[in-house]
């Protein structure tokens, strides 16, 4: 059996156009070293699903163009208001967007 437990280089590595990147959003469990490997890697075209809200990762994503298809029950920044990232890009229409509360 394969060892799960991978570097963040190799986690990167395995991201390819139109993956789907899942992960909790809460500003507390994001898993912010992956989110920003993912932008200084470049990808592009990812679909983003959030488990089960978005925050400040998915905000950094969608500003830096990695990602163009969101699910998601919410985005929001706390105490710091709404995620102008990301409600740019909707407002835009460079982002579609699946609700699913």
């Amino acid at each position: 059996m394969r060892d799960k437990v991978v570097s963040l280089d190799e986690a990167i590595g395995l991201v390819r156009p139109g993956s789907v990147v899942a992960m909790s959003g809460t500003l507390d469990t994001t898993p912010m070293a992956f989110v920003r490997a993912l932008i200084r890697a470049g990808k592009k075209g990812l679909r983003y699903l959030a488990v089960p809200t978005a925050a400040l990762n998915l905000d950094l994503l969608v500003g830096a163009g990695v990602v163009h298809e969101v699910e998601t029950s919410q985005v929001a920044l706390g105490e710091f208001g709404p995620a102008p990232r990301f409600r740019a890009a909707v407002e835009a229409g460079r982002l579609t967007v699946r609700e699913h509360t």
